[in-house]
């Protein structure tokens, strides 16, 4: 099988050749293990690891934003190493006029305000216009490499996770309760964003498109499930329905961190094909495989909190064939860290996922040499 072939019949729920994974890291452990390899580029890392998906990324740019922009943000956090409104306090503000700050080691960054978090007037804000996107014959260039080979998949951003951004946590909380046409009216002028972005990524032949943002937490939802299904719910099921208007056999997929049980019904009904990342220290990957396995597909499910960094190696490899073993029968099962690869997992233990299902001494495609 290709890998491409292998992850779509893993979720056409078909048994493939083996399990097929992904590879989610901070960039820096990514170029750690790059090092670690004597690999040159992040292809041949992804090659070296047996990876069966690609992403396409989509750029974006607001004409009025960059007329404004006035550096390159450091350190090493997600948010570094593109442009922004850099403020003499240290904050730098996006494009969507949202603003943050570098916690003290440079590695992560916290939300400080939105254009919307004093203000609910969402005419004040002077909202990007134009042709913001990479178009779809760019994008069908930069994939054409992968084209029969990986799966490739584009991304978007849940509208509830930008609109708390640019309104603020607690005040869009207390919307989606007290002012639900509000709450509405923000995520859809969000979404109508996202569905462009969107549409161009199918057209260019993304097989997948991925809806990234946490609705949960580890021992609750974030926002209160009637809510939610009052005002996000039917803008995603309308985002669903219109993308696969232009690509009928577009596979959706979701990801939420923390426990999303409850409202697992509501992805299925939104139409989604595949769930991220069924966090295994507050969800069994088993229980969902019983419950929900004839119609979901799970990516990740290996604990980024306990095995991962605290383990050896051959315990990542008995969770990753447990894991195979438990969830794996009838495809419905891609292996992934269930977040971000982080700077306390040992490169020994990154590599046991990948190696897992590798007989000893069989070399992987594009392997390369360890130094030291």
């Amino acid at each position: 099988m290709t890998s491409r072939e292998r992850v779509l019949a893993t979720i056409a729920h078909k048994q493939p050749d083996r399990c097929p994974v992904d590879f989610w890291a901070r960039a820096d452990v990514s170029a750690r293990l790059r090092a670690h390899l004597g690999l040159a580029t992040q292809e041949e890392l992804l090659e070296r690891l047996g990876i069966d998906l690609r992403l396409l990324p989509i750029g974006e740019r607001v004409a009025a934003f960059e007329a404004r922009a006035n550096g390159v943000l450091n350190g090493s956090s997600e948010s570094s190493g593109k442009r922004y409104v850099l403020h003499p306090d240290g904050r730098f503000e996006d494009a969507w006029g949202v603003v943050r700050k570098l916690g003290q080691d440079g590695l992560y960054d916290q939300w400080v305000s939105g254009p919307f978090a004093e203000n609910p007037d969402l005419d004040r804000f002077a909202w990007p216009q134009g042709d913001l996107y990479d178009s779809v014959e760019a994008l069908r260039a930069r994939a054409a490499g992968w084209k029969g080979r990986y799966a490739v998949m584009g991304r978007l951003t849940l509208p509830f996770k930008s609109a708390w951004h640019m309104r603020g946590f607690e005040n869009f909380l207390c919307d989606m309760m007290a002012d639900p046409p509000y709450a509405r009216a923000l995520l859809q002028r969000i979404a109508d964003y996202e569905l462009d972005k969107g549409l161009r990524l199918a057209r260019a032949g993304a097989d997948i498109i991925g809806i990234y943002g946490d609705l949960a937490m580890q021992d609750r939802m974030l926002v209160h499930p009637g809510a939610w299904r009052q005002t996000e719910k039917p803008i995603l099921a309308d985002l669903v329905c219109r993308l696969r208007a232009v690509k009928p056999d577009l596979k959706i997929f979701f990801h939420s961190d923390g426990d999303v049980t409850e409202i697992i019904p509501d992805y299925l009904e939104i139409g989604a094909d595949i769930l991220n990342p069924i966090q295994p220290e507050c969800m069994d990957p088993a229980v969902v495989k019983r419950d929900f396995g004839d119609r979901l597909t799970m990516h990740g499910t290996l604990s980024l909190q306990r095995t991962l960094p605290k383990g050896t190696p051959d315990d990542v490899r008995r969770e990753v064939l447990d894991r195979i073993r438990t969830c794996g029968r009838e495809g419905g099962l891609i292996l992934c860290p269930s977040n971000l690869l982080q700077n306390d997992t040992p490169l020994e233990n990154i590599l046991a996922i990948y190696d897992a299902q590798t007989p000893p001494g069989t070399p992987r495609s594009g392997r390369g040499k360890r130094k030291g």
